[in-house]
């Protein structure tokens, strides 16, 4: 069995692609398991994966095709893009309502529903 690539950021539990995205005819099968490897990557600091690793992980011979898939991801509004040229570095985030909220948002989210709630209680 071939060695599986090793990211220390990956939190990896299995492959998942919501139905919405599977059965988009919209997404090419590529931009399908790119989506679905940066939505596994993308945690409370974005997927910060080279495209190195993306052609460990599929199999592509050059650095090109991660870029064109991640560059269509992006213009169809899957994905956002932040590069810094000063640190030569990219982070990928998923948009929609698939997006990683981290533990601040949930917090504000969770302070939202108890005020909504107690507004209707007050009723």
């Amino acid at each position: 069995m071939p060695a599986q690539p090793q990211d220390q950021f990956r939190d990896f539990k299995g492959a998942f692609i919501p139905k919405d995205i599977w059965i988009n005819p919209e997404l090419t099968g590529d931009e399908k398991l790119m989506w679905g490897e940066i939505f596994a990557l993308d945690n409370s600091f974005g997927c910060i994966a080279g495209n190195e690793h993306f052609m460990k992980m599929f199999g592509y011979a050059n650095a090109r095709k991660p870029q064109r898939l991640i560059k269509s991801l992006k213009d169809k509004g899957y994905v956002t893009v932040e590069i810094d040229k000063k640190d030569d570095s990219r982070v990928i985030r998923i948009t929609g309502k698939y997006r990683h909220l981290d533990d601040a948002h949930m917090r504000n989210l969770a302070a939202m529903r108890a005020d909504l709630i107690g507004s209707m209680r007050k009723r």
